[in-house]
């Protein structure tokens, strides 16, 4: 826990440092999240709940996703990973400790842009839940994407398909009528947490959270089991 810590300051200081990296990871995401909040006020096709959820996603993919694949591949390229392992602290600690800054940026762009949404009489239970699991099952998923990402500017190629993936589930849960989503929809994780937050927003015909929150906290289990056997500590040679 304490070398989890000190290396999570470490990063976020380096976080603080470099300005690319904090614009492409916080106001990309949160540009796009105001625009879903802009058209679903506009249209109101979505409905709240709905919309609620294609803006968890959106922050999720980017931030959590993306930036924390890009800043594992960036760290192996530095030769920081290595160093690090010859530390003392567990290979745990040194990836948690990396993917910790896109873990609490999505969570405060979420808290951030909250504000711009009716929480009364939202059930939080299921709201924390899709916040928590996802940003668990990306940051699991970003470290089994960087095993196969060797400089951090093909993250934005080798993130795609599983970027798809979530956007993709979103979207498609997002065009179903709730009733109609099923467990094998909820296989993809932004389907899981669209419909989580649907069953935040009591939409009729919304169920199964113990279902979405299995599958995703099984995703995040299978991707760390893969990512602990394939992932790559030096730079290929």
């Amino acid at each position: 826990m304490r070398a989890w810590l000190l290396l999570a300051g470490a990063e976020f200081t380096m976080l603080r440092r470099s300005a690319f990296t904090l614009s492409m990871g916080a106001v990309l995401p949160l540009a796009l999240g105001g625009l879903i909040l802009w058209a679903e006020a506009d249209t109101g096709r979505a409905g709240p709940g709905t919309a609620a959820g294609l803006l968890l996603v959106t922050l999720i993919t980017l931030t959590a996703y993306v930036s924390g694949t890009t800043t594992l591949a960036s760290r192996r390229q530095q030769n920081v990973l290595r160093r690090l392992r010859g530390s003392g602290a567990s290979d745990p600690a040194i990836l948690a400790a990396a993917l910790t800054p896109p873990a609490a940026l999505t969570l405060a762009q979420a808290l951030l842009l909250s504000v711009a949404l009716d929480l009364r009489g939202v059930r939080h239970g299921p709201l924390l839940l899709a916040v928590l699991a996802g940003i668990l099952v990306a940051c699991a998923l970003a470290a089994l994407t960087a095993a196969f990402t060797s400089a951090p500017e093909l993250a934005q190629l080798t993130t795609t398909p599983i970027a798809l993936a979530f956007l993709g589930g979103a979207l498609w849960a997002a065009r179903t009528p709730p009733a109609e989503v099923g467990w094998a929809m909820t296989l993809l994780p932004g389907a899981a947490i669209t419909q989580l937050t649907r069953i935040a927003w009591r939409v009729p015909g919304s169920g199964g959270s113990l279902i979405a929150v299995a599958l995703l906290l099984g995703t995040a289990v299978a991707a760390v089991a893969v990512a602990t056997r394939v992932f790559r500590w030096d730079l290929r040679r």
